[in-house]
């Protein structure tokens, strides 16, 4: 239980970051959506490696 609440945190976090830089310059949220979901990708794939 404890992981799922530390996976709501960052999840809460980095979309709460996101609406924050949009708030400061809308141009600059498609590339570092695109980098997070990179990033994710790149884990998950990492993860399903590893089981």
């Amino acid at each position: 239980m404890p992981t799922v609440a530390a996976l709501l945190f960052f999840v809460v976090a980095a979309l709460v970051a996101l609406l924050a830089l949009a708030l400061v310059d809308i141009r600059t949220v498609p590339p570092i959506s695109g980098t997070c979901a990179l990033i994710l990708t790149l884990a998950a794939l990492a993860v399903a490696v590893l089981r």
